[in-house]
């Protein structure tokens, strides 16, 4: 089994964290290995705007952590599979539902799914709501992952942020000190090299890309970046890859159970 199976895409509103995911999906897919990658955020979901042309009506993550106990055939239901991507599957909240749509659900209810999500797929990536006080899989995500990005922006906004949300991690379980510190969609006016010592210990800064925009805006995010303005982030993305998973020192992956599972359905793909 690998060392690092869950990693948890935490940080102030508007960091990145969503689109961080989504390209850490993509690069551990084109290395063959099979990721699902979690929604978290109620207060906007992410699932109509990052995949607006699926049929995903039936296929909320809300649905699945409601029920009392899962199967991973019950998982994979609810789940939405890439058709052009089949190593990527995706599970979030579906456009209208809110925190109040769904019965609340127990941390070990959260703790549960997790462990099943990892016994599915190579990697689980969770893309943590910034309200995580009130998103129970989101604070369960934080404490159970094996690595955790905390995305800021070289902004005021997002060092408010963090002064206000990081004592409520402070108990040891969350081991804040091993984040990885990362400032994301920086912009060449944006005074980051400051922002960068307030913060700390940052490994990363993920620059802002047009054309990163551009697929937001069109529900593309899945997609591969092909301008040559985004050269330098697709590498900066893919050099952190590398160092999340650099203590993977097997060199098995799990079957495609996606793939399987639509062969079950009869090869429906979303």
């Amino acid at each position: 089994m690998s060392d690092n199976r869950i990693f948890a895409v935490w940080g102030s509103p508007s960091s990145g964290k969503t689109v961080t995911s989504i390209k850490i999906a993509l690069e551990l897919s084109f290395i063959k290995k099979n990721v699902i990658v979690v929604l978290c955020d109620t207060v906007s979901p992410d699932l109509i705007a990052v995949l607006p042309n699926c049929n995903t009506y039936d296929k909320s993550l809300g649905s699945v952590l409601s029920e009392a106990l899962n199967t991973q055939e019950q998982i994979l239901q609810k789940s939405v599979v890439l058709k052009h991507n089949p190593n990527i599957s995706v599970l979030g909240y579906l456009h209208g539902e809110n925190v109040f749509t769904y019965p609340q659900y127990s941390k070990e209810r959260a703790v549960d799914f997790l462990i099943l999500l990892s016994h599915l797929a190579d990697y689980v990536i969770v893309d943590c709501s910034s309200v995580f006080t009130s998103d129970i899989l989101s604070t369960v995500a934080l404490e159970m992952a094996d690595q955790v990005l905390r995305l800021g922006r070289a902004n005021l906004k997002s060092i408010s942020y963090f002064e206000s949300y990081l004592p409520v991690l402070a108990d040891r379980r969350f081991n804040t000190n091993k984040h990885i510190k990362i400032l994301s969609n920086v912009k060449n006016n944006e005074a980051h090299e400051k922002v960068k010592e307030v913060f700390g210990g940052v490994s990363s800064i993920i620059p802002y890309t047009e054309e990163i925009e551009e697929q937001y805006l069109s529900g593309e995010l899945f997609h591969q970046l092909k301008s040559k303005g985004s050269n330098q982030y697709k590498q900066i993305i893919k050099l952190l890859v590398s160092s999340l998973i650099e203590k993977d020192t097997t060199n098995t992956k799990k079957p495609n159970i996606f793939e399987s599972f639509i062969s079950r359905m009869g090869g429906k793909k979303m």
